[in-house]
């Protein structure tokens, strides 16, 4: 399947953010980056993450006319461009028996954050990813040997929702609490 061709599909599952090129630049996984690095006790900001765009600049900074639909479809046009190179890093990847993977890291010992394209061996915890799955691994120094592995659904409207509603619950029960 053509690199377009998988964006479009992703599309039309709702899997991406309205405008894919918050996803394809990064930019929607630096900000879940940051927010899990802050939680985890570091002072970082978006521009503290090192990124690796899967966009050219001209795509990801072009000003496309139009509603949604019209701007999607246009932003696919111009993906069509990257399915050769995006191919030949797939099959790099393959010939090497590994798999391409959007991956994250954040390092709490050193204070750095990192998201790129990367391809993984059968080794990585990310190598056995499915269609839409996400994984995060913690190896702390209790989980040394093996990390612990929290995996599951990685996006969609109902995902998005059940997400809403837990913050909703949760904003709830500590503004009821605040109010005692």
């Amino acid at each position: 399947t053509p690199f377009s061709e998988a964006v479009r599909q992703a599309m039309e599952k709702d899997f991406t953010e309205n405008d894919v090129r918050e996803d394809l630049s990064g930019y929607d996984a630096t900000r879940k980056i940051v927010v899990l690095a802050r939680e985890l006790g570091l002072n970082v900001s978006m521009e503290d993450v090192e990124v690796e765009s899967l966009l050219p600049d001209d795509i990801r900074n072009k000003e496309y006319e139009g509603d949604t639909e019209a701007m999607r479809a246009a932003v696919i046009e111009d993906l069509k461009a990257l399915d050769g190179p995006m191919l030949e890093r797939w099959r790099e990847a393959r010939r090497d028996d590994r798999e391409l993977r959007y991956k994250f890291v954040i390092d709490v010992a050193t204070g750095k954050c990192s998201c790129k394209l990367s391809a993984v061996d059968s080794k990585d915890t990310l190598y056995r990813l499915r269609n839409n799955e996400n994984l995060v691994a913690f190896e702390t120094t209790r989980y040394t040997t093996s990390p612990l592995i929290v995996k599951g659904a990685a996006a969609g409207p109902e995902l998005a929702a059940a997400g809403i509603f837990a913050d909703l619950l949760r904003l709830g029960r500590a503004f009821s609490t605040s109010q005692t």
